[in-house]
């Protein structure tokens, strides 16, 4: 999650070079370092501080998420056909496809597969549902859908109105930039990098106090120190929200040591990708495992056909994260070739070096580091 708050910390340093019109920003390593710094460590302090801003969530994600989307599939069609009409022809549709023969093509699907990382979070909501056993897998399918629909046509009207090669992948506002200053009307560009600015704060706001929920509750079962614990008169775990802000620090500074923007962007996307790839390899062997030694257990959903159903969805899904991590490994083309051995080592010693420090944690635990309750407090914000 804080390889993920760091790429969407990014785009909001972006979005600030778009709004105020420096554009020389938009590839300056250090300045991106410094606001992905700045922006997490303000909106940790104000969640510490106990200031509702998650409260905005809702909004910030139909203003800067759900309107960009609609003004870029709507006015990007009608600017590409009036300005390049054999954009959407026959001959550019193959473009749907990848070729897999091309290395620096697979490199990119990191960053496809990511629009799909955590979906799995429906799942809690399972059991609120009216005939979860037929309703959940049609909701899961039709979210599906819908966004890979979406984000194929989207990146179809971005390919067209954007020369091929020159795509940011940091810079959300780029295609917006081309139809609003190809009209003669480029504030436009700077409103929309401004709702988009919104909708990256609510997502690490959202994200900021997620995974301190989890690790709360870890942290009380006995697999942290004491210190971790402990929350503020908010119920905010300080100690937790404190460490998770270290450590996107720490990720956001690679931005400042590795040059190329675009690379670097990409490169902390792709690890978060493979990172995410690790855990849904533990949750299809925890289903797999827990099938076998539970059975006869009745649940609100279960994979149709039986261990076969089991098996066969098993080993499909394993397969495709099998085949998202291999790709994970190829350098994308913003790299050059001297410097494919150094990213090739940063995957390696980053993925074993991130799986190790939980394993090592939870070798070391106390008996004596387990709370009473384990659970957070009746109200407290960390049971929503």
């Amino acid at each position: 999650m804080c390889f993920g708050m760091v790429t969407v910390g990014a785009a909001f340093a972006d979005m600030i070079a778009t709004i105020t019109g420096a554009k020389a920003l938009l590839s300056n390593d250090f300045f991106i370092g410094i606001i992905v710094i700045a922006i997490f460590w303000l909106i940790t302090f104000l969640i510490i501080k106990g200031v509702p801003i998650t409260a905005i969530s809702t909004y910030g994600t139909i203003i800067g998420l759900f309107i960009p989307l609609a003004v870029l599939l709507i006015f990007g069609t009608i600017f590409a056909f009036t300005h390049n009409p054999g954009a959407f022809a026959p001959s550019a549709a193959d473009k749907i496809l990848p070729d897999l023969s091309d290395l620096g093509t697979l490199s990119k699907l990191s960053g496809i597969i990511f629009l799909f990382a955590g979906m799995e979070q429906a799942s809690n909501f399972a059991n609120r549902i009216d005939n979860p056993r037929k309703n959940y897998p049609r909701a899961i399918i039709l979210a599906t859908c819908l966004t890979a629909g979406l984000f194929t046509y989207a990146g179809l009207v971005t390919d067209a109105l954007v020369a091929e090669g020159n795509i940011a992948l940091a810079d959300p506002a780029q295609a917006f930039s081309v139809i609003f200053s190809g009209w003669n009307i480029p504030w436009v560009t700077a409103v929309i990098a401004g709702m988009i600015a919104l909708s990256c704060i609510t997502e690490i706001s959202a994200w900021t106090v997620g995974p301190s929920r989890s690790m709360l509750r870890c942290a009380r079962e006995g697999s942290l120190p004491p210190v971790f614990q402990k929350t503020n008169r908010h119920d905010i775990p300080v100690a937790l929200m404190l460490l998770q802000a270290v450590i996107v620090t720490g990720i956001a500074l690679i931005f400042v040591f590795i040059p190329g923007t675009n690379g670097v962007f990409n490169t902390i996307l792709t690890m978060a990708v493979a990172l995410y790839c690790i855990v849904y390899i533990f949750i299809i062997l925890s289903g797999i495992i827990y099938r076998r030694r539970h059975p006869n257990e009745k649940r609100a959903f279960q994979i149709p056909g039986g261990k076969v159903g089991m098996w066969v969805t098993s080993i499909v899904g394993l397969a495709g994260i099998a085949f998202v991590m291999g790709t994970s490994f190829i350098p994308p083309e913003s790299l050059k070739t001297s410097e494919y051995p150094t990213y090739i080592l940063f995957m390696l010693l980053g993925i074993t070096v991130l799986v190790a420090i939980p394993l090592i944690i939870y070798h070391l635990r106390k008996p004596a580091w387990k709370a009473a309750d384990p659970t957070p407090p009746q109200g407290s914000p960390l049971r929503k």
